[in-house]
């Protein structure tokens, strides 16, 4: 069953590529079946960044950025992750969208090269805030850019009532993180155990 699964996740990443990638001339996919076929849908974007909806097709170049050591020390379980997982995190994600408009997206510069993710988890009746840049991207302002970015759309939204508090958890020893944070308006409000991991909560003021 495990296999049938991931000759099927194979097959639909080959058909989303085929689909979205031939779209006029002879060999154009009927139009009927393109309207089947996912397609990113932007959410927003910055001077270097574009934040998108996802596509199974991603799996590969996001297993890229989770499977390196050094950038998921202090990102969910803490240790790099398959192929495999990675494609049930993305398949979270494209559930979530469809369900709720917001989750966290496919981050990538004006090129469309993949920076990473970004955007919103649930908190309670709110959301938490989340961004995970490649390594070699650090150190170029591009975790602030977009964590910026994503305060001015949680606050439109709540304007809209479309959405309540934001948060964010940032493990104790990841000073660059809470260095990120704050320079976007969030103000640490204490400290907690976090899934093992002891961090700091930061809110982003009311």
């Amino acid at each position: 069953m495990a296999n049938l699964r991931k000759l099927c996740r194979k097959l639909d990443r080959l058909l989303t590529e085929l689909g979205a990638g031939v779209v006029a001339g002879p060999y154009a996919w009927p139009a009927a079946y393109r309207q089947r076929v996912p397609q990113r849908v932007t959410i927003l974007t910055t001077t270097r960044l574009v934040l998108t909806t996802w596509t199974r097709a991603d799996a590969p170049e996001l297993h890229q950025v989770h499977s390196d050591p050094e950038t998921m020390r202090y990102v969910r379980s803490g240790r790099p992750e398959t192929l495999d997982e990675t494609e049930s995190l993305i398949d979270s994600y494209m559930r979530e969208q469809s369900e709720r408009g917001w989750t966290k997206w496919r981050l990538a510069d004006l090129q469309g090269r993949i920076v990473g993710r970004a955007g919103f988890g649930p908190h309670g009746d709110g959301r938490e805030l989340g961004y995970t840049i490649r390594r070699d991207m650090w150190g170029k302002g591009m975790a602030t850019e977009i964590a910026s970015a994503l305060v001015d759309r949680h606050r439109a939204d709540a304007v809209k009532n479309e959405a309540s508090h934001l948060r964010a958890y940032v493990a104790v020893a990841n000073a660059p993180s809470s260095r990120v944070l704050e320079k976007v308006g969030l103000a640490c409000v204490g400290t907690l155990d976090h899934d093992g991991t002891p961090c700091y909560l930061y809110r982003l003021p009311e």
